[in-house]
């Protein structure tokens, strides 16, 4: 029984590294950290933003894995989304800029003047999508 415990541990372990692996190379891939550091001026502290993605994933599992209670409150709760959305906004937008979406889109739609509107109307509509979600309770 012990042996069979043990090697669920195992297995569970490596697959939790290299989905992990497979995630931080995917995100330094598309160039997230680089693009981040550029845009604030803070190359010079690449090693912390690394250091923090880090901390966050193992912080996220633990907090996962073994169901812990973290008393935020409702401010730490909003504090938590809005930088959860920056995240993935970030995420989204260095995918989109490394597959050439937004050069390949404005030109086959001719799209020459207005085009900060539509990245705006873009953020716009994902978080009202967003606050709708939660607001309704709607689930997957």
């Amino acid at each position: 029984m012990i042996l069979k415990q043990i090697i669920l541990a195992v297995i569970g372990l490596s697959s939790g590294f290299g989905i992990a692996g497979g995630v931080f190379a995917f995100i330094l891939s598309i160039g997230v950290l680089n693009r981040l550091a550029g845009e604030t001026h803070t190359a010079a502290h690449i090693l912390l933003y690394e250091d923090s993605i880090l901390l966050g994933a193992v912080l996220g599992n633990l907090v996962s894995i073994f169901n812990l209670s973290v008393p935020v409150g409702i401010a730490g709760e909003v504090l938590f989304g809005v930088f959860s959305g920056i995240f993935v906004g970030c995420l989204a937008i260095a995918l989109a800029e490394a597959l050439d979406l937004f050069p390949i889109l404005f030109r086959r739609t001719n799209l020459h003047k207005g085009i900060g509107l539509v990245v705006a109307s873009i953020a716009v509509g994902k978080a009202a999508g967003s606050l709708l979600q939660f607001y309704m309770g709607w689930k997957k």
